[in-house]
C-alpha cells in the first residue's frame, strides 16, 4: 500500500505532479478564455454552461489540491519513507543524521495551514452540488473572474518552481557525475 502511495506522491513523483498542476493551469486558461468570450452576451444558457464549467473547475482544482497536500502531510509524517527498499528518496524527508536540517515550526505551520485551507475549500466546492439550480448556479460562482485569475497565478507559480526544481536537480546530478569522473581521474593518475 505504501508503494502505490509513494507512486502518487509529489515529493517522490514531482514529474508527475508538474503533468498535473500544467493541465489545471491549462484548464485555468481555456476557462478564463470562456469567460471572457461570454462577457456581454445576453445568452443566459452560455452563461449558465460556463458559470457550471467553473463549479466543477473549482470542484476539480480543490479536490487535486487536497490530494496534493494530503500527501505532503503524509511525506512530512514519513508515512511514505522506505528503509531504502526501492532507492527512492523524498525530497521533504530529513536527511541521515549528520547531515540532518531540522524542519522549522514555520515550515510545518505553513504545511498545516494548507492542509486546512485545502480541505475547506474542498467542502465549500463539494456544498454547492447541493444546490445545482439556475438561480443558485448564478450566486455561486459570483467572483469566478477574480478566482480564475488567482488560481492562474497560484498553478503558474506551481508549475514554475516545479521546473526549475526539476532542472536544478539535473544540473546537480551532472555536477555529481563530472566530481566523480575528475576524482576517478585523478585517483587513477596516483596509481
Amino acid at each position: 500500500m505504501k508503494r502505490i502511495l509513494r507512486g502518487c506522491s509529489p515529493h517522490h513523483h514531482p514529474y508527475r505532479w508538474l503533468v498535473v498542476n500544467a493541465l489545471v493551469l491549462l484548464w485555468s486558461a481555456v476557462l478564463l478564455a470562456r469567460i471572457f468570450s461570454a462577457t456581454g452576451s445576453n445568452n443566459d444558457d452560455e452563461k449558465t454552461r460556463i458559470e457550471l464549467g467553473y463549479l466543477v473547475y473549482n470542484f476539480g482544482a480543490c479536490a487535486i489540491w487536497l490530494v496534493e497536500v494530503f500527501f505532503n502531510v503524509l511525506d512530512h509524517k514519513e508515512f511514505l519513507h522506505s528503509e531504502g527498499a526501492t532507492g527512492e528518496e523524498s525530497l521533504l524527508r530529513a536527511p541521515p543524521a549528520p547531515e540532518r536540517k531540522k524542519r522549522t515550526k514555520k515550515e510545518v505551520m505553513g504545511l498545516w495551514i494548507e492542509a486546512a485551507l485545502a480541505a475547506y475549500f474542498f467542502l465549500d466546492s463539494t456544498t454547492v452540488a447541493v444546490h445545482l439550480s439556475r438561480g443558485q448556479i448564478h450566486k455561486q460562482s459570483e467572483g469566478m473572474t477574480i478566482d480564475v485569475c488567482v488560481n492562474m497565478a497560484a498553478y503558474c507559480f506551481m508549475v514554475y518552481r516545479q521546473f526549475a526544481d526539476w532542472r536544478a536537480e539535473g544540473n546537480n546530478e551532472e555536477i555529481a557525475e563530472q566530481s566523480s569522473e575528475v576524482a576517478d581521474g585523478h585517483s587513477e593518475g596516483l596509481v
